[in-house]
């Protein structure tokens, strides 16, 4: 008899541990399958993005779209948001519709096959800067800035940087000195040092430097060359800037406002 209630207990016992472990278990999967229903935000393209096109300007021309999907469909490399660390970053590889962006997608565009990558539909312009209009070195590939230029209004006066002295030299001549925005927001494309002066002393020369033939230091020395992507009314305003004016940078934010000027600023009177 006792041997029989103690198999019955036995029994029992065994049979809510067996219905304990199935209802872990089953709870387990629940939370499983829960987790990977959780919705998750990603990137996701809505057109085709080219090679090339940076992720900020994706993002605010609409081709880049926020979308919630399935946690257990979304890789752990998606990208859920644009932030400035990769804002100035393009894209290595067209992006289909429906695409979803991945880290890995995003490289500076020296990266991008070792070539210049110009946006589509741009063109790129190099200009001769001093190390401080190009805002002390800051300035790097994918980098927004916006571009002033340095005039005068009088036909018999001239403004030329002068990357060794304090800034910049004028000629005599009644009128104004002026500065303006000339192009409030442009992608830079890549930045190097300006090439030194030959060996036999003679360097080329630019409206945006001038150096005496009997300093031992050429003027480029303290220059760099940064290329813009700009369409062909920007490039047309780059071009006269750093052939009659002096041209100057500045690096923006995602949040900077910069915008064409109603009215110049007026520098000096001569």
């Amino acid at each position: 008899m006792k041997r029989r209630v103690l198999a019955i207990t036995l029994a029992i016992v065994l049979a809510v541990l067996g219905t304990a472990g199935v209802l872990a278990y089953v709870h387990a999967a629940d939370a499983r399958a829960l987790a990977g229903q959780r919705a998750v935000t990603v990137l996701v393209a809505q057109d085709k993005i080219q090679s090339g096109t940076t992720a900020g300007t994706a993002l605010q021309s609409g081709m880049l779209v926020s979308q919630q999907l399935p946690a257990s469909a979304v890789p752990s490399e998606a990208v859920s948001s644009i932030t400035p660390a990769v804002s100035g970053l393009v894209m290595d590889t067209d992006l289909q519709p429906g695409q979803v962006l991945l880290r890995p997608m995003l490289v500076t565009s020296s990266q991008l096959t070792g070539a210049l990558a110009i946006p589509r539909g741009m063109v790129a312009v190099t200009i001769s800067l001093c190390l401080p209009a190009a805002v002390a070195g800051y300035v790097q590939p994918g980098s927004e800035v916006a571009v002033f230029d340095t005039y005068s209004n009088s036909k018999s006066k001239t403004v030329q940087g002068n990357c060794i002295g304090s800034g910049s030299n004028q000629s005599s001549g009644g009128g104004l000195v002026l500065t303006r925005v000339v192009l409030p927001r442009v992608l830079v494309l890549s930045v190097g040092p300006a090439p030194y002066a030959g060996t036999n002393g003679t360097s080329s020369t630019s409206a945006n430097s001038t150096a005496s033939s009997t300093d031992p230091t050429p003027s480029t020395s303290n220059q760099v060359l940064v290329t813009l992507a700009v369409d062909q009314a920007d490039a047309e305003r780059l071009i006269l800037v750093t052939e009659a004016g002096v041209s100057y940078l500045a690096l923006l934010t995602t949040s900077s406002q910069t915008g064409f000027d109603a009215k110049v600023v007026p520098l000096f009177q001569r």
